[in-house]
């Protein structure tokens, strides 16, 4: 039997059909078909479309280029991002995510996880971290600044905070008011306030001291026709004050004589002297609640770093 030979134009033609009929196949979308375990490769900058159904992918998936897209990136399970990773959008993460690599975000990001840092959180020059009403930013003349429209700092019991003065070489604590329940002080306590006759100046008096926590009182009073005078002191100095432990001093106003008073008792005192004459009386008093420890070892602070 024969067999008819082609020619070279029309065996031409023939592989031109054939390469227009692949082509046409391999644009064609794919149906209920199935891809094999050598995968699926894109060649000469292609791409790959799916819409509507979906991808979904149990296996590992390697990404070495670029991935990009404009939809919602949904991610229920651990996310492991080892590289720079940029991200422009609003980023939502609801489980746990690993960054080995620089995270750059620059759009809103939302955490509804715990997080936890195991290393330093740095503001930038513009960056600021809000919590409701207050607001850590690097701004101010002091290189940073916490501001608030409201409180500050609330610390329940047994907490405290530790400022090292003596390790650092300025340290300083500015407010208009400070309110606490006890006030601990290693060192002087001194005041200041404006000059009242040196404009521009500063006049500073310093504390006395005490073993005890204490109240006085003073005044001045006129002695009557017996030469007594009885003194009210404030209504609250009962609840307020220890009963013992009260001294009563009394100064004669002018030309000296003898005085004397009676102990303090119901909130008040009666001063003896020259009738008709005035005395300057003054009351002191140990307070309740206000007991301390008079001596105790010093701690090594929690601040300090070893030598």
């Amino acid at each position: 039997m024969g067999v008819d030979h082609l020619g070279e134009g029309a065996l031409k033609q023939e592989f031109g059909k054939l390469w227009r009929e692949l082509r046409r196949v391999a644009r064609a979308t794919i149906q209920n078909a199935s891809i094999g375990r050598a995968g699926l490769r894109v060649y000469d900058g292609g791409w790959i479309r799916i819409e509507d159904g979906g991808l979904s992918v149990t296996g590992i998936q390697t990404v070495s280029g670029r991935l990009e897209g404009s939809g919602v990136f949904d991610w229920t399970g651990p996310l492991f991002l080892r590289g720079n990773t940029g991200v422009t959008g609003i980023l939502q993460v609801t489980g746990a995510t690993t960054l080995a690599g620089n995270l750059n975000v620059t759009g809103l990001t939302t955490l509804n996880a715990d997080v936890t840092l195991n290393n330093d959180l740095t503001l930038g020059a513009s960056g600021q971290i809000n919590a409701g009403t207050v607001r850590i930013n690097r701004f101010g003349s002091y290189g940073g600044q916490i501001v608030s429209t409201g409180s500050v700092l609330y610390l329940s019991a047994g907490s405290s905070i530790i400022i090292g003065a003596e390790y650092l070489s300025t340290n300083k604590i500015e407010a208009t008011d400070v309110r606490c329940f006890t006030l601990d002080v290693l060192g002087a306590k001194s005041f200041r306030m404006p000059h009242p006759t040196k404009p521009n100046h500063w006049l500073r008096h310093g504390s006395t001291e005490s073993p005890v926590s204490g109240t006085e009182y003073a005044g001045r009073a006129t002695l009557d026709s017996n030469g007594e005078a009885v003194v009210e002191l404030p209504e609250y100095f009962e609840a307020l004050n220890k009963p013992d432990g009260r001294t009563v001093q009394l100064t004669p106003v002018g030309r000296p004589f003898p005085v004397g008073a009676d102990e303090v008792a119901d909130g008040r005192f009666t001063a003896y002297g020259e009738p008709g004459r005035d005395v300057f009386w003054l009351v002191k008093a140990e307070r309740f609640g206000g007991d301390f420890l008079l001596e105790e070892q010093m701690a090594q602070p929690p601040f300090r770093e070893a030598q």
